[in-house]
């Protein structure tokens, strides 16, 4: 029986692995995709709405079950901060990254004001893709540390 219970307990775990790798394909396919409709088809919003709204539920489903859970994003202690501040120079780099590519792209070199403009325009999009970047995982970090704190609390209360 407990060699049964073992094997499920294991094919449960893996069926949950593929499941969490399907979810991983299909979020980053949505990504992708409206990337390419956006910046490379330039589609208007109304075409790759219903995928933007899917990775946007999909997004906030995940983290508020993490948060809801206390297995969130980050660390309570320092580390957890920290790694706010490199995920929000990341998410700068690779919006400025993007938009710079994709603007340049589109728009040209001479109409982007040469390497001096594109250069110029890189830097803004980079610190302010930054800043939204790490307000929104600041936030992100003061609801997980508060509800890891109560979570805490509860086994501590509970424990007594």
């Amino acid at each position: 029986m407990k060699n049964k219970r073992n094997q499920d307990e294991r094919i449960l775990s893996q069926r949950r692995k593929i499941q969490s790798d399907g979810f991983g394909i299909l979020f980053f396919g949505l990504l992708i995709s409206i990337v390419l409709q956006k910046f490379i088809f330039d589609a208007p919003f109304s075409q790759y709405a219903s995928e933007f709204i899917l990775l946007m539920i999909s997004a906030i489903y995940v983290e508020a079950r993490n948060i809801i859970n206390g297995s969130g994003t980050y660390n309570m202690d320092f580390s957890g901060q920290i790694l706010v501040v490199i995920h929000s120079v990341v998410s700068g780099l690779a919006i400025a990254a993007l938009a710079t590519t994709f603007n340049t792209i589109n728009l040209g070199i001479e109409q982007m004001g040469g390497a001096g403009g594109i250069a110029v325009a890189s830097l803004i999009t980079f610190a302010f893709g930054s800043l939204i970047s790490f307000i929104v995982f600041q936030i992100l970090f003061m609801i997980n540390t508060k509800r890891q704190k109560q979570i805490d609390e509860k086994y501590i209360d509970a424990h007594e």
